[in-house]
């Protein structure tokens, strides 16, 4: 899949294209007739952005379901056009993708020789940031990318893991932030796990690039609003190089690192063992709880998005969200 911009005029803007290669003729007729693309027998191109591409094919899709159902012919041939279409969107970093784009030009200020702030650099503060430590976490992800390139680009933070009443030392939320026509999903590490080993941070890192990787290809890994990690979330785990062990109240999600993964990402441990020089104290709770209600249940998605909804309503069925396509699950 490849994607390119066409030859416009100089005084027009360059508008983009979405170019796929390598299709099979059950890919093509899925898209033949639809409006914006141009299909040759192994090829299909997109007037416009990845994105853009991912929402008229996920269009056509709701509509065939609708009307024709899940086994309707060419459906699952535009599944798999969607998926290769959705690792661009979510900033994946497919061998086979390239984008071509305009950008404009990048203006710096100067700054005089030998002041204050020409010595200072993102990594050499006079005083503690986070910056060192981002970047650190940073290079981590992307060195997992490297070896796993399935996993997508995502956006690093660092958090609170004591602000809600179930304590974490990190997260994997898809579809959390937006950055240009790619929507990027959310990693965060708690600070207040910044406080164990270098192995057990790198450790949680891992874990939720398992959840990414479960993302990507579509593997329901986890329920009760993420709590529950069942087997395959297991399998994903070892495939990055963890051993998991089973919680009662949390599945197979107690992870530990394997000897010859540490050895693998050495370099990696290293860099980031030298950023974590700090670390966050829990959130101090009180004061009255609020009283359960027994007429409505509180569910959230892995968005996570909130409702209230009756227990007769919730027992109908799944409740599935829209943005992040997992099921409500009551929050308890």
């Amino acid at each position: 899949m490849t994607t390119d911009t066409l030859t416009a005029p100089a005084s027009a803007k360059p508008a983009t294209t979405t170019k796929l290669t390598g299709l099979t003729n059950s890919n093509t007729n899925a898209l033949t007739g639809l409006t914006g693309w141009e299909v040759t027998k192994t090829t299909a191109t997109y007037a416009g952005s990845p994105t853009a591409a991912l929402q008229a094919v996920q269009t056509h899709m709701d509509k065939v379901k609708a009307t024709e159902g899940g086994r309707a012919t060419g459906y699952a041939s535009l599944i798999a056009v969607r998926n290769k279409l959705r690792e661009c969107s979510t900033g994946a970093s497919h061998p086979a993708v390239t984008v071509t784009v305009k950008r404009a030009k990048k203006t710096t200020t100067k700054t005089r020789t030998g002041s204050p702030a020409a010595r200072l650099t993102r990594k050499r503060q006079d005083t503690y940031t986070t910056a060192q430590l981002v970047a650190a976490l940073e290079s981590a992800w992307s060195a997992i990318r490297t070896n796993h390139q399935e996993i997508p680009a995502v956006v690093v933070i660092v958090g609170s893991g004591t602000a809600t009443k179930r304590a974490r030392y990190g997260h994997f939320a898809p579809i959390r932030w937006q950055h240009g026509d790619n929507q990027l999903a959310e990693v965060l590490i708690s600070g207040e796990g910044l406080k164990r080993s270098v192995e057990e941070v790198f450790t949680t890192l891992l874990h939720e690039a398992a959840h990414a990787l479960g993302h990507v290809r579509e593997i329901k890994n986890t329920s009760r609003q993420g709590r529950w990690h069942n087997e395959k979330f297991a399998e994903l785990a070892k495939e990055l190089g963890l051993d998991t062990a089973k919680d009662d109240k949390h599945g197979w999600s107690v992870c530990t690192l394997r000897t010859e993964t540490a050895t693998t990402y050495k370099a990696v441990l290293a860099e980031l063992k030298s950023a974590l020089i700090a670390y966050r104290h829990p959130e101090v709770t009180g004061g009255e709880t609020k009283k359960n209600n027994n007429n409505a249940v509180a569910c959230a998605c892995q968005c996570p998005r909130r409702i209230r909804v009756a227990k007769a309503v919730l027992a109908e069925g799944e409740i599935t969200c829209s943005v992040c396509e997992s099921t409500f699950e009551p929050d308890e």
